[in-house]
């Protein structure tokens, strides 16, 4: 394939994210510091089911070196800075996470794919399984543990922790694929295959698994799920939020997302989400969802909630086009790219299920 076509395919590089059910850098694994993205919670309980978010978890059997250890850090050190709590390696999804990188790079090469997909054909080379939990089950996940995906692509980078990054990175700059990556699972596996000089074009792969508290088993239209009942479960009346409480290097625009939740916006700001606890159904509501810059003017945005957020919230909300955002959830996108290197205020005002949540919060924005 010619340098043209790998910068065509640059212009796409998110495919669809998790297909969230509608029943639903630190240390190698390590403790790392303490989650500040969460506002203090408005009444105080504990997880209704699966496990309360977990600030470490065993240390990886990753290489040094890998693509895998650092994504593997990049998650978690935001995944426990934001408040939804580190996933733990598994062995399995790392299998089934290589395998579906290995098969995208290698037929995108030949033509034989056109674009990145969860579904493989067993007609083109290195097919592996047709969904991510056949996949992930062929590798040696349990029947039980429900499997959702997350999948990138970009040029090649100079180093493999570029690489992470650029990856990572795409997850956190856009809607579903944010959404999916900071939700209730406990354990993830990481893929990575480098394209080649006749066509530099990675793709990677994050692979999340849920077994704790789950209801019902996965398969049928859950074959690349979250499920919306067990896992990590955030406390009842908490704000969790990303970019996280002062968090620094934000990105400044939303990366190219498919399905796109904005397809009337030529380049939408980097969206930022929030989300409580909704394992029962529980529905958020919005009634302010404000992002203001450093002189204090208000920027122009967009709020999107899934439609059981519909009623009750703001009637400049917009329900999601794709029908993609799950409970509890809302994205407040700008309408253009943010400033560089500046600091933002976000200001939050709702409640889940009539009970008032709130958060206000700073963020700075990367230098380009």
């Amino acid at each position: 394939m010619k340098a043209s076509n790998n910068i065509k395919l640059m212009a796409a590089v998110a495919t669809a994210s998790l297909m969230l059910s509608a029943c639903g850098g630190g240390g190698g694994g390590n403790s790392t510091a303490p989650a500040t993205g969460a506002s203090t919670p408005a009444v105080p309980s504990g997880p209704a089911s699966g496990v309360a978010p977990q600030t470490s978890v065993p240390t990886p059997t990753y290489a040094a070196d890998s693509f895998q250890l650092a994504a593997f850090n990049l998650v978690n050190a935001y995944r426990n800075s934001m408040g939804v709590g580190m996933l733990k390696q598994d062995g399995a999804l790392d299998v089934s996470a290589q395998a579906h990188t290995l098969y995208l790079t290698s037929n995108l090469k030949t033509g034989a794919v056109t674009s990145l997909d969860h579904t493989e054909s067993s007609a083109n080379a290195n097919f592996y399984g047709d969904t991510p939990l056949s996949r992930g089950q062929k590798a040696g996940a349990p029947t039980s543990e429900w499997i959702g995906e997350n999948l990138a692509a970009g040029l090649n980078q100079t180093t493999i922790a570029a690489a992470a990054s650029d990856c990572i990175g795409q997850f956190l700059a856009s809607v579903y694929h944010l959404i999916g990556m900071t939700a209730n699972q406990e354990s993830m596996g990481l893929g990575y295959t480098a394209g080649d000089s006749s066509y530099p074009v990675y793709t990677c792969a994050t692979d999340f698994g849920t077994s704790t508290g789950v209801l019902g088993s996965p398969g049928g239209a859950n074959t690349n799920s979250v499920p919306a009942a067990g896992g990590q479960v955030v406390p009842v009346g908490a704000v969790l939020h990303s970019p996280y409480s002062n968090e620094l290097q934000v990105a400044l625009a939303m990366r190219p997302e498919a399905p796109n939740p904005a397809s009337d916006l030529a380049t939408p700001g980097r969206p930022i989400l929030v989300r409580v606890n909704a394992q029962n159904s529980d529905s958020l509501t919005v009634t302010q969802f404000v992002l203001t810059d450093s002189s204090g003017a208000t920027v122009p945005a967009r709020i999107l909630l899934p439609a059981s957020g519909q009623a009750g919230s703001t009637s400049s909300a917009v329900v999601d086009p794709n029908n993609l955002m799950p409970n509890g959830v809302a994205v407040l996108l700008p309408l253009a790219p943010l400033k560089a290197s500046t600091n933002y205020t976000v200001t939050f005002n709702g409640a889940r299920d009539g009970s008032a949540v709130s958060s206000t919060w700073t963020f700075t924005t990367a230098a380009n």
